[in-house]
């Protein structure tokens, strides 16, 4: 059985304010993706990252050979796609489906994504609790919505872990424009559980999440 994981890395990086793909802004030193590669390179075998078509060369040179990089398509759904077919699974291997954006997850618990399916789960995902209070969105006369019940909810992470049979399956019937794996594989009935995620899963979407996405590189590179 082979461990393997695909890694989108797609994001434009506008919301970070930066000239190149998000996933190429450096961290201490070292590209958004490689942190995410060598993470996750800790539990998978093997690993193909999904990078923008224009963007190739840098991709490749920033994984420095810990991955194989792929062009990636118009979405999200279409680059994970992209991704498990490259890996070239057996049914019963399990993959990981990583964001490059959630650089520093815990290998811990992508471990314990693995461990799930292994146990019997056809898929795997970790949750955080949701902090903020939440309210649905205001009216069109400006009125604050009705409060939500943040206990009943949670925050999903990646990586999304699965048989390789089931993410197959998902992608190659799943509804288009779902905004995770984990929707396409319920759609379909399969049973994905939750494991306890993390807070370093954090995505680095915005110029703010960069101080803390550099406390973390530094705490990971101190001897």
């Amino acid at each position: 059985m082979t461990i393997a994981a695909v890694v989108t890395a797609a994001g434009s990086g506008s919301r970070l304010g930066a000239d190149v793909p998000k996933a190429l802004v450096h961290i201490e030193g070292r590209a958004l993706v490689a942190w995410a590669v060598a993470r996750v390179r800790e539990i998978a075998d093997a690993v193909v990252v999904t990078a923008p078509p224009a963007h190739l060369g840098a991709f490749v040179e920033a994984v420095d050979g810990l991955a194989t990089v792929v062009a990636g398509g118009q979405t999200r759904q279409d680059s994970v796609a992209l991704g498990l077919t490259a890996l070239d699974l057996a049914d019963d291997d399990i993959v990981l489906i990583h964001d490059a954006a959630r650089a520093f997850q815990d290998p811990a618990i992508m471990a314990a994504t693995i461990a799930a399916v292994r146990e019997g789960a056809d898929g795997a995902v970790p949750v955080v609790p949701v902090v903020d209070t939440l309210v649905g969105a205001p009216g069109r006369d400006g009125v604050l919505g009705d409060a939500v019940n943040r206990e009943a909810l949670r925050a999903v992470q990646t990586p999304q872990t699965f048989r390789a049979a089931v993410a197959l399956d998902a992608h190659r019937r799943g509804t288009a424009g779902a905004t995770d794996d984990a929707s396409l594989a319920r759609e379909l009935g399969y049973r994905v559980v939750a494991v306890d995620g993390h807070e370093w899963g954090f995505k680095v979407t915005r110029a703010s999440d960069l101080p803390l996405a550099i406390a973390i590189a530094a705490q990971l590179e101190a001897p």
